[in-house]
């Protein structure tokens, strides 16, 4: 089994675009949320569970899955408020303009990098739980990130 090692700093990638092709992984024009401390891919099926009388055990069926993306990241000002960017409105507005205008978000999560034959997953959803905080302890603002997929996740290779 391939044990996908992200300690080389560049593995675990995410890009964000207003169009699937703006958001695969090295796409130019993507905007590549930098300075990640932490990134979760969260694919949970919800499951209904009932008993009946003749049984003694429960039963169970799902129910579709809730899809959801969570990080936490150092601010970058052009990443954050944006930067000018004719091709890709969500590199224009930045984070905190996407999700305020409540922009459909495009992304991808780059399991190993952005090189030819690296798998990663993407989908679409919206950008929600931006909270900059700073303290004297931690004297950069960092944010949670939360992207609520809107549908399915999906896996390609670059």
């Amino acid at each position: 089994m391939a044990v996908m090692n992200v300690t080389a700093g560049q593995k675990a990638v995410l890009t964000l675009g207003n169009t699937s092709v703006l958001a695969a992984p090295g796409a130019t024009g993507g905007l590549e949320v930098p300075f990640m401390q932490d990134i979760t891919v969260n694919a949970s099926t919800g499951v209904v569970r009932y008993k009946t009388l003749d049984s003694s055990s429960e039963k169970a069926f799902t129910t579709p899955s809730t899809n959801q993306i969570s990080l936490n990241c150092l601010v970058d000002e052009d990443v954050f408020f944006g930067a000018a960017n004719t091709t890709n409105s969500i590199a224009n507005d930045g984070l905190f303009g996407s999700q305020n205008s409540k922009s459909t978000v495009h992304f991808s999560v780059a399991f190993e990098g952005t090189g030819s034959g690296s798998t990663y997953l993407k989908g679409q959803g919206f950008l929600s739980g931006l909270a900059p905080t700073a303290s004297q302890d931690a004297a950069v603002f960092i944010t949670p990130v939360t992207i609520e997929v809107d549908g399915d996740l999906s896996k390609d290779t670059v």
